[in-house]
């Protein structure tokens, strides 16, 4: 059996069950398990279904029983674990994904329990600090090389044990807590729990992991927690529509909820996932804009920057202002600039840069994509004692709260590849530069005390996007950055998501990274507490209008309009939204609007000169008109207005004289279209014909030409035109053209 149709079988069978068809469901699962032969699963399956059909029974006798609901939802609860247990026993017979590779490794040679990896852990580290005493030396890198590499043994054995371990127990539970609470592991060891688990419960549902993952969340060590809560977040989007099966969940998510702490950094955690979305648009502009143009411009630059400049004493102080201008002439300076803003708001700048340095043997071992950056690991160990002064290169890696773990490792992978003489030039150069950073941090901690975790926040995020990107085997896993963004909706969080200050964030966060349907539902969400807040009702309209839902934009407009009068952006709104949906007489009120607030306006004489045409109010159509021009005469765009309204008012001397100015400038196809329509009107048939063979040249498509052709023969016909002559004038036209 394949793993799509394993895959296939848990999708349906899961539909099923959501949809509360347990005997669909029964069904499903009875026909998948038919050739596997597992009697414990069909057992299971016996019993559920006999178990339901007594529910069955006593409900319709009408039998009153005060735990029937609790009987259902545990019928349901373990339909959902039947379905993963019967996808799984097929799995393992044929399955090649890693997850099922490293439970058939365990089931040959059972792993050690938590206890012992802890054993094994602090053996190590009592070891390490033991060593510390030993004098430098080559015995004492090779002791360190080799207890480290113990030490990186077991953190990866004892994360593959989690990552695949069979539902918990409260013994297991217990002895995760053991871990999680001795003081003698480090965080860092820690962590690899956390991340283990996660992959784990995303792989099988599991309450009692789940509630472990919980109580993680509230962990004394900044670390811990911040990883628990950001692992947490694609669970229970995976899990969202079985979360109210589960009443202790529940219970302890609203305990949790009430801590101030944890409302702060599940809030950060959510809007770098939504940051995270736009990484790959980050990514294509960096590669596709950025970067092949900074490639054009450095063969410029080497000619205009002299070597001397560089080296000299205040070359790399005093920079030459005409650099600047090749930049700025090249459009290069304002996408730097953008580049550095979405570094500052916490983007993910250095994805296309690091995504194509994880071919490095490290990260064939999946754990080490969620290690944290540690100088203790071998190969940065055995890095340090092989070049003295290494140091503050690699402690500038390890303080960078730019820089995910995953990426820092990348990054000291390819300092290894490096010349010694270019490893020495940019080891001064940070050295020098790791200090004032390290003052800036502190400075900013002193200011934002929260800064330490919104780091650690996005560097785990950062990490997890890398994996679930980049991992070669990552088509294996479910990919939790796919995942609907829909975190305002996820009922186990909404007593923090729903609260209007951090309903506001949210939203702000989807409208500015133009996800415009997930904004549109948190701002609706917003303005049944927020009904006297105009920007709510503007962002409404905004949103509806930018997915086509113009009626829906008007109403929500006028709704913020009488909150907030003469707010001129909203005016101009609601008179776009009524010229779209036809209603000149509307819009024209709010141009008119406009206009006493903007008299000068050019656009909105434009405007009010557009509603009054749709209207047939010709000549005062052209009093706005005129007053365009007579106000700017540079503006040509008026011409083309002026001329189709004077063709309209049959005043066909004005328009000829404006079309003439139009197709000497720069004539469009519609432009010696109309041109050719005032000829006809005037009677001058030579003329005509010119402006429609330019015009049919310009479009190189006479089916598109007659289309347009037709569309204005009202306008003809009004204008006095026999529209028998037509078919004849095309004949002509396109025998001219043969």
């Amino acid at each position: 059996m394949s793993n799509t149709q394993i895959k296939d079988f848990v999708k349906k069978t899961a539909l099923l069950i959501e949809k509360k068809e347990l005997k669909n469901a029964f069904d499903s699962i009875d026909s998948f398990t038919d050739e596997l032969h597992n009697w414990e699963i069909t057992d299971t399956l016996n019993e559920l279904r006999n178990n339901y059909k007594y529910m069955l029974h006593y409900l319709i006798k009408g039998t009153d029983d005060p735990q029937q609901e609790e009987i259902y939802n545990n019928l349901i609860r373990n339909t959902y674990k039947l379905t993963a247990d019967a996808a799984e026993a097929a799995a393992m017979k044929e399955s090649t994904e890693l997850f099922f590779e490293k439970m058939r490794v365990f089931s040959l040679r059972p792993p050690l329990s938590m206890d012992e990896y802890a054993e094994k852990i602090k053996k190590t580290i009592d070891t390490r600090s033991l060593l510390e005493l030993f004098e430098q030396g080559e015995e004492k890198n090779n002791r360190t090389k080799k207890n480290e590499e113990e030490h990186e043994q077991v953190i990866t054995e004892m994360f593959y044990s989690v990552f695949v371990a069979p539902r918990a127990n409260k013994d297991t539970i217990t002895a995760y807590n053991r871990f999680i609470h001795d003081d003698l592991i480090s965080a860092d060891d820690k962590s690899m729990l956390i991340s283990a688990l996660m992959l784990n419960i995303l792989h099988r549902f599991d309450v009692k992991k789940i509630f472990f993952l919980l109580d993680c969340c509230s962990h004394s060590h900044m670390n811990i927690s911040m990883r628990a809560i950001v692992s947490l977040i694609p669970i229970l989007q995976q899990y969202q529509k079985r979360w109210h099966l589960y009443p202790e969940l529940i219970s302890r998510m609203e305990l949790l909820s009430d801590e101030s702490y944890f409302s702060r950094r599940l809030l950060t955690a959510i809007i770098q996932f939504i940051q995270s979305r736009d990484t790959e648009k980050i990514t294509k502009k960096l590669t596709e804009e950025i970067l092949p143009e900074m490639m054009k411009l450095s063969p410029i630059i080497g000619k205009k920057i002299k070597l001397d400049e560089w080296m000299g004493e205040t070359g790399m102080e005093e920079k030459n202002p005409e650099w600047q201008k090749i930049l700025d002439d090249a459009g290069i300076t304002d996408k730097l600039e953008e580049f550095s803003n979405l570094q500052l708001e916490g983007a993910d700048v250095f994805h296309s840069t690091f995504s194509n340095l994880k071919s490095y043997p490290f990260f064939n071992e999946m754990s080490n994509w969620f290690l944290p950056f540690n100088l203790n690991q071998s190969q940065i160990q055995q890095f340090i004692s092989d070049n003295e002064g290494s140091h503050d290169i690699l402690n500038a890696i390890a303080d960078s709260s730019f820089i995910c773990n995953s990426d820092k490792y990348s990054f000291f992978f390819s300092i290894q590849m490096m010349p010694a003489e270019y490893r020495n030039m940019m080891s001064s150069q940070l050295g020098a530069e790791s200090e004032q950073l390290k003052s800036l941090r502190d400075e900013e901690l002193t200011i934002n005390p929260n800064k330490a975790e919104d780091a650690l926040c996005k560097q785990y995020v950062q990490d997890l996007y890398r994996f679930f990107k980049v991992f070669p085997r990552k088509s294996e896993f479910v990919d939790i950055f796919s995942f609907s963004l829909n975190y305002h909706k996820i009922e186990a969080i909404s007593p923090i998501v729903s609260t209007p200050k951090n309903l506001k964030k949210i939203a702000l966060y989807y409208f500015e990274k133009n996800h415009l349907t997930e904004a549109l539902t948190a701002y609706e969400m917003l303005s049944k507490t927020e009904v006297a807040n105009s920007e709510v009702w503007e962002k409404i309209g905004f949103s509806k209008q930018q997915l086509g839902n113009i009626e829906g934009a008007l109403e929500a407009y006028l709704h913020a309009e009488l909150i907030e009068d003469n707010n001129t952006w909203l005016i101009r709104r609601i008179a776009q939204c009524y010229r779209i949906l036809k209603q000149p007489k509307d819009a024209l009120h709010y141009y008119k609007k406009l206009e006493r607030l903007h008299p000068n306006n050019l656009n909105i004489q434009l405007n009010i000169g557009h509603c009054f045409l749709e209207l047939k109010e010709y000549e005062k159509a052209l009093e706005n008109y005129f007053k365009v021009e007579w106000i700017d005469e540079t503006n040509t765009r008026v011409w083309r207005s002026i001329a189709w309204c004077s063709f309209l008012a049959q005043k066909f001397d004005v328009s000829q004289r404006y079309y003439k100015k139009i197709v000497e400038s720069n004539p469009t196809a519609h432009d010696y279209l109309n041109a050719g329509h005032v000829e006809l009107a005037l009677g001058n048939m030579e003329q005509t014909i010119a402006h429609y063979s330019n015009s049919i040249k310009e479009i190189k498509n006479i089916r598109s030409f007659k289309a347009l052709l037709r569309s204005d023969f009202k306008a003809l016909e009004q204008s006095g035109v026999d529209l028998k002559i037509i078919p004849a004038l095309l004949d002509k036209i396109q025998f001219d053209l043969e």
